[in-house]
């Protein structure tokens, strides 16, 4: 009794984030194209807890998800043309969801949590053209004659963890298969009947089991959110710009007519970048928006150029806020309308100081050995003194080149020039 009221006194840790794994990560162009041509996709070592989207990849052949905390295969029953997975180092405990899986060759398991190989052999003799299959470093690889029922089960298998299966052994096996059938018998667990609580519990433990649920609902729904805001992520990330955001082609003359007149009125896309840490930092929900109320303040850091590129808006906030209406106001919203903003060059007091500061900054990370970290200071820099030092820009006049081919098959009179009388000897001089 005393075994069972501490433990329902003790507290658990918090549950590790699930983390959910696409395999649109692994494509540089995420279109439905894209996905239908992919053959292969590499996901191991990514801390993954569940899978999903794997719909669109219907010609995926070979999966590699090894490294990860997956307790189950579910998200890949739709992938029946995968011919080689690769599981190990998760913690599986199931193979749940790997029925369709009929063209599967290579399967590796080992170093999972699988048990009951009675149970997984049945799933896996779905399997026709399985030739490799490594379950090594499971709990069901201790069970008596392992290799051997293993080997009976699936005839066509060629190399059993890491060992070939030669004639010779699979001989010895049909023996010995033979004995095994009449003298083993499989014991299966038998299901204990539970108590409820209020049946070994007194009034006052009974508040705190019922506190300790309270606390794991809580924790569950807590879970629940921050699953939903990943997925939320997830489709932010994957979300394509709507072609009304695209340029047109008149604001694309706009812009290099601006760009021509002065290069600082117009931001860059490397500059979008830079300002993409700023909007995050006011993206305190993480859904890849931000409302009208948190606008003032990336005003601001854009005057005190806290990105670093350079540049500050011309136009007062009034103007700026009419150019943002949207509310929410996406990150590809906010990323379009900066084109519509005129920028100028920075303050020179406010560029001094940053280069200063860059400079302090370079020179301490190249004393204590990190010239990564200092070459990135240096290219800042680089950026902050060439805007400083850019004056107003002018093109020079265009030269005009004349490429036509001159004619001397006619008389040039330009060339010669008669006298003023007739008196002289000759009548033209050169």
């Amino acid at each position: 009794m005393d075994l069972v009221f501490n433990h329902l006194i003790q507290r658990e840790t918090p549950q590790p984030i699930i983390k959910i794994g696409t395999p649109w990560q692994c494509i540089p162009i995420k279109n439905d194209k894209q996905a239908r041509d992919t053959t292969e996709v590499h996901m191991s070592h990514q801390g993954i807890n569940e899978l999903q989207q794997f719909e669109k990849f219907m010609n995926l052949e070979v999966v590699w998800l090894n490294g990860n905390n997956l307790k189950s295969i579910k998200g890949i029953e739709n992938n029946f043309r995968i011919k080689q997975l690769y599981l190990q180092e998760n913690k599986i405990s199931t193979l749940d969801g790997m029925d369709n899986l009929k063209h599967l060759e290579t399967l590796s398991l080992f170093n999972n949590e699988l048990r009951n190989l009675e149970k997984n052999l049945e799933t896996i003799k779905l399997f026709p053209s399985l030739k490799q299959l490594d379950l090594f470093n499971n709990p069901l690889a201790e069970e008596p004659y392992y290799r051997n029922r293993v080997i009976s089960a699936l005839p066509q298998l060629q190399l059993l963890d890491r060992h070939v299966i030669t004639v010779q052994e699979r001989i010895k096996v049909d023996k010995w298969y033979k004995d095994f059938k009449s003298d083993v018998k499989i014991k299966k667990k038998s299901n204990k009947s539970k108590l409820l609580p209020s049946q070994i519990f007194s009034k006052g433990e009974n508040l705190l089991y019922k506190e300790v649920a309270d606390i794991k609902n809580q924790r569950e729904q807590a879970l629940k959110n921050e699953l939903e805001m990943e997925k939320t992520r997830i489709k932010a990330k994957e979300k394509t710009f709507d072609p009304n955001k695209l340029p047109t082609n008149e604001l694309k003359e706009q812009l290099n007519r601006r760009r021509k007149e002065d290069p600082l009125s117009v931001i860059t896309e490397w500059e979008k970048g830079r300002l993409k840490k700023i909007f995050k930092s006011y993206d305190k929900e993480k859904k890849a928006s931000i409302t009208q109320d948190k606008l003032q303040g990336i005003y601001q850091d854009l005057v005190q150029d806290v990105a670093n590129i350079g540049k500050v808006p011309a136009i007062d906030f009034e103007e700026f806020k009419k150019i943002m209406v949207e509310d929410p106001l996406p990150w590809d919203t906010f990323c379009f309308n900066l084109n519509n903003v005129i920028f100028q060059k920075a303050p020179d007091d406010i560029l001094e100081t940053k280069i200063n500061d860059k400079y302090r900054e370079f020179n301490r990370k190249l004393n204590i050995g990190k010239k990564a970290e200092a070459k990135e200071y240096m290219f800042e820099v680089m950026k902050l003194e060439a805007a400083r030092d850019m004056t107003e820009h002018k093109l020079p006049p265009p030269k005009i080149i004349d490429n036509s081919v001159k004619r001397t098959d006619f008389y040039n009179f330009d060339k010669y020039k008669f006298k003023n009388t007739f008196k002289d000897e000759s009548t033209y001089k050169l």
